[in-house]
């Protein structure tokens, strides 16, 4: 490959002339776009534009001129030129026995096509799950963003510029029932388009916080009532639930005897007759 020497500039800048012939452009410092693994498709878009702008741009696009037409010189060095300072020193290697820009340029595009193809068979493999990630009604904040925020991490890694409020809307219609109700209100009263994916799930950390503060307060309520029920009940011990498992301190309130309890006392039948011989209807509650 016929090259011109590659001369980066102190400013990290390419020093581009202002095109060929005559052209009034002046002299420009220009970035070089750098192609990469996963960038070819908008690189190639810029170096269009850059070829054009230095009047290289023909030197490339044949068009339909036809296969055994002159190329012109000048116009395909400086193409060549503004190429070679645009890929790493690896790829320019392989494409170092190709003659014109016009080829070099066709095998660049054939070597990151099917790459290309690969990636967003990919990209669309992710989206995808990323549009099936449900939150389960036993997971935490953490956990579910974390899995959430991976996943969206891998596809911007491909190169997909994911927008942050799709990100935020899709994290949003993801949570589980319980944060139905605080995922509304962002809906409806904050600026989901201007909202951070942080803040979203700062909010839904904050109100698992005070889901879990009502838990243990409800928790706290269950066992109280438990434990007012237990001490209301009859036929227990005097004392703690610890002395009931000695029914030697059991006293029973049928025969007022020690040693079981009320429901088991073995004299029940006789005092229950002894109570309707003593005139207590059959509708009285009978005592236990």
């Amino acid at each position: 490959m016929k090259t011109m020497p590659r001369e980066d500039s102190p400013s990290g800048k390419a020093i581009v002339g202002g095109g060929l012939g005559n052209s009034t452009a002046a002299t420009a410092r220009l970035p070089f776009p750098m192609l990469t693994r996963t960038n070819y498709a908008a690189w190639a878009m810029r170096m269009k534009f850059l070829l054009r702008a230095n009047g290289a741009w023909g030197a490339v696009d044949r068009g339909k001129a036809p296969a055994d037409e002159a190329v012109d010189e000048v116009q395909d060095q400086l193409a060549l030129s503004i190429i070679s300072q645009s890929v790493d020193d690896e790829t320019l290697l392989r494409v170092s026995k190709k003659e014109t820009a016009h080829d070099v340029w066709e095998a660049l595009r054939s070597m990151h096509v099917g790459v290309e193809r690969v990636r967003e068979a990919r990209v669309q493999s992710l989206r995808a799950d990323l549009d099936n990630l449900k939150m389960s009604n036993t997971e935490s904040v953490d956990d579910f963003s974390g899995k959430f925020m991976t996943l969206v991490g891998r596809i911007r890694e491909l190169g997909d510029a994911v927008e942050e409020k799709y990100v935020v809307k899709k994290l949003l219609r993801s949570v589980s029932t319980k944060f139905i109700n605080v995922a509304s209100s962002m809906v409806l009263f904050g600026d989901i388009n201007k909202m951070a994916m942080e803040e979203a799930i700062g909010s839904l950390k904050a109100h698992e916080e005070l889901l879990k503060g009502q838990e243990v307060r409800s928790e706290e309520q269950l066992l109280m009532a438990r434990g007012e029920d237990s001490a209301r009940g009859r036929g227990r011990a005097q004392g703690s639930r610890d002395g009931c498992k000695d029914k030697s301190k059991v006293k029973c309130y049928n025969c007022q005897d020690y040693g079981h309890f009320a429901w088991e006392c073995p004299k029940k039948e006789k005092v229950e007759k002894a109570l309707l011989a003593q005139g207590y209807g059959s509708d009285e509650p009978t005592l236990l």
